[in-house]
């Protein structure tokens, strides 16, 4: 994974530098002066990331898609449609219900890269050859990455030999079996909740490790969200973690919760599990 890194960096460094420098100066590409200063406040693209693959036991695979927001201070409401989708050339494959992030929140300051922030399961006879690609306009920058499943993208999950290292159990309620990795795991039902008012959302977790990190994000649903604590550390030998969200607008909503045992391993691609919290917000 780390010629995987590097490949992406290099790839992600000279489309930003074109694509600061067109936005910022308008002025023909022969003329421009480019600058690896990408980030900003503002104006800057939403960057949707292809971050590999993994085999699942059934025979199916698991394709991850992450992004990276380049601006510090400008979030975006990216509705599904024309400016937000997959599209693939496997025959047949249904993508409709693909849990697509709609929003996107500011770049964070410790880790940057949303990793695995959902997955796509393919079946067995999608090859290397096969492709499903998201596209993503924002800012003006319309970007597009294919995902795939050629051996050199291939991921540890849910836990890495080498490095000993294994994602959390995660479980909804305190008697469920839990799920450890990226496809994660949902609520069965939805959650009830009311604009304005604060609805309370818990998860059991479980690790070796004395101390893991948690972090919440808003993954869609087209208001504002406020989490009382958005990120933290909590220890295994108290496996329940709460967070309280507020919600702006009624309608449906998809609340991410990522967890790992600390935020430098998602560089190294493993390991950490996904849970997703659907809410019905009412008036």
């Amino acid at each position: 994974m780390q010629i995987q890194a590097k490949m992406k960096f290099l790839l992600l460094f000279t489309l930003l530098a074109l694509g600061a420098s067109t936005y910022a100066q308008q002025i023909d590409l022969s003329n421009q002066n480019w600058s690896s200063e990408v980030i900003r406040e503002r104006g800057q693209a939403i960057i949707p990331l292809y971050d590999g693959w993994y085999p699942n036991e059934d025979g199916t695979k698991t394709i991850c898609f992450g992004y990276f927001n380049m601006n510090t201070k400008q979030s975006f409401n990216i509705p599904i449609g024309e400016n937000n989708y997959l599209e693939t050339d496997y025959p047949g494959l249904d993508l409709s219900a693909a849990n697509i992030p709609t929003h996107f929140d500011p770049l964070p300051p410790a880790y940057r890269h949303i990793f695995c922030a959902f997955s796509v399961t393919v079946p067995e006879g999608f090859n290397t050859s096969h492709r499903i690609t998201w596209h993503i306009s924002s800012n003006r920058f319309e970007l597009s990455t294919p995902g795939k499943v050629i051996p050199p993208y291939v991921l540890d999950e849910p836990r890495s030999d080498g490095r000993g290292d294994l994602a959390p159990l995660v479980k909804l309620s305190p008697n469920d079996r839990g799920v450890r990795g990226r496809t994660g795991i949902h609520t069965a039902s939805m959650i009830n909740a009311s604009v304005d008012k604060a609805v309370s959302l818990r998860a059991w977790i479980e690790h070796p490790d004395e101390e893991i990190w948690v972090g919440w994000s808003h993954h869609s649903g087209q208001g504002n969200v406020e989490f009382d604590n958005k990120e933290y550390k909590i220890q295994t030998d108290n496996n329940e973690t709460t967070v309280a969200v507020r919600f702006s607008e009624a309608g449906e909503y998809v609340i991410r919760m990522q967890t790992i045992d600390n935020i430098a391993a998602f560089e190294f691609y493993c390991c950490h599990t996904n849970a997703y919290f659907h809410i019905n917000v009412s008036n």
